[in-house]
């Protein structure tokens, strides 16, 4: 138990699924990470904000991930 390090010294930085920088904190969906900041970008868009079609662009990613999911378990 010796080589475990505490996890504030762990490399936590993850690349987040929208703004493609490293981040260390955020939510995950699937196996996938979203920064606290694009999070909260998400949550406070409008559908006619400038940033609002990455957003769809990018979390497709999660839907099409979710549906290989779903034929994978009815194959």
């Amino acid at each position: 138990m010796k080589n475990i390090m505490p996890a504030k010294k762990q490399n936590s930085l993850q690349d987040c699924l929208i703004c493609e920088e490293e981040k260390d904190r955020g939510i995950h969906l699937l196996n996938y990470f979203i920064c606290v900041e694009c999070e909260k970008d998400i949550v406070q868009s409008e559908t006619e904000d400038r940033g609002y079609k990455l957003y769809l662009d990018r979390l497709r990613k999660v839907k099409d991930t979710l549906i290989s999911m779903k034929e994978d378990k009815v194959h």
